[in-house]
């Protein structure tokens, strides 16, 4: 696994269902993981620096981007047996995962101690403020 340890998931789920949800095929967890990864790299990639995040051999772990990847990797992956039920806990939680994704990506919510996004130029990419000169009281 690149970012997540399987300690990560047992925190949040029983180990046996882990196991019984992604033991018939080798690399299930690896390859949850990485889509994961991929959703987290689009929300993120405007604002922070993601590839530097998420290097496969020195990954910047974060607290928050921990629970949200934890999250969303349980959910996809108790979801694979289709002869289980998907508790309605677990897309809660995922739902709450997307919902503080969206939050971060739109500036409402910021993790400290992440690299920002840099341009091809290596300078730090910021939000444009618009507003609109014509109002002589200069609200925005």
């Amino acid at each position: 696994m690149i970012y997540l340890q399987k300690e990560d998931l047992i925190t949040h789920a029983f180990e046996r269902l882990i196991d019984e949800s992604s033991n018939d095929f080798a690399n299930t967890l690896k390859n949850v993981e990485a889509e994961n990864i991929g959703i987290l790299k689009s929300y993120l990639g405007a604002v922070y620096d993601v590839d530097t995040i998420f290097d496969e051999n020195a990954p910047i772990r974060n607290a928050l981007l921990v629970r949200i990847l934890t999250k969303m990797v349980l959910y996809d992956v108790v979801r694979r047996n289709a002869a289980r039920k998907v508790p309605a806990d677990y897309v809660e939680e995922y739902k709450n995962a997307i919902e503080t994704l969206e939050k971060i990506a739109f500036g409402k919510l910021e993790i400290k101690g992440l690299p920002a996004a840099i341009d091809d130029q290596g300078e730090v990419i910021s939000t444009t403020l618009f507003g609109d000169n014509r109002n002589p009281n200069f609200y925005i």
